[in-house]
């Protein structure tokens, strides 16, 4: 296993975007004097002291690599969403979104348009087969059916669950749109998907991809409102 008590850049670019995956528990628990004001608030929110931990670890990355990538100034308030979803303005010009399922972090950065990411950690879940009537359509529920074997079928799950959370994230809608309004498929190949939204039909291409952990992650993509 690689050295990811900092965050190591995948080889790999899908569609285009870089790609940093950490593990932030083995990470140093410093530079939270990096964090904006809004963000030391929200972490003092936090009841646990190691959900407050990996929020500060993570944000440090995620200010720390866009630093690197598109001089993010110490400390600089982002924009937030109508859906709660950061972004940067003026000078900057790349798209980001951070990701993180209990110990592990994902962040991404492409040169424009919009991104969204997700990476969930698989987990034996008692209403799987509920969860998947609910949040999942008719030809996606079927794909998962397909598999036999409860681990299989776990792994399905989830990948198809990231493909989703990362279309939502990438259009900045967040769970305000109906998982099961739209298909984005449980195989990991590359997919153009289509999400309707208040404003019209919104575009994205989704894949999932390997980050060399024990995590499922999934990555979409738009160049264009």
């Amino acid at each position: 296993m690689p050295d990811l008590a900092r965050p190591r850049l995948l080889a790999e670019e899908p569609l285009g975007t870089r790609v940093w995956v950490m593990d932030l528990d083995r990470a140093p628990a410093a530079g939270a004097e990096l964090l904006s004001a809004s963000e030391r608030a929200r972490a003092e929110r936090f009841a646990f002291e190691r959900d407050r931990r990996r929020y500060v670890t993570a944000h440090v990355a995620l200010r720390q690599v866009l630093a690197e990538e598109a001089g993010l100034a110490r400390s600089e308030e982002f924009t937030i969403g109508t859906h709660g979803k950061p972004c940067l303005q003026g000078k900057h010009r790349v798209a980001f979104n951070l990701s993180h399922s209990a110990q592990w972090a994902a962040i991404a950065i492409a040169p424009g348009g919009e991104v969204g990411i997700d990476i969930e950690v698989p987990r034996a879940i008692d209403d799987l087969d509920d969860l998947a009537r609910s949040h999942f359509t008719p030809s996606e529920q079927a794909e998962l059916m397909e598999a036999n074997e409860p681990s299989a079928r776990v792994l399905s799950f989830f990948r198809g669950w990231t493909r989703k959370e990362a279309c939502l994230k990438a259009i900045g809608s967040g769970l305000s749109i109906e998982p099961a309004s739209f298909t984005a498929g449980l195989a990991p190949a590359r997919s153009h998907v289509e999400v309707g939204t208040a404003a019209g039909l919104r575009c994205v291409d989704v894949v999932s991809f390997e980050t060399g952990a024990d995590i499922l992650a999934a990555l979409a993509r738009s160049l264009s409102r």
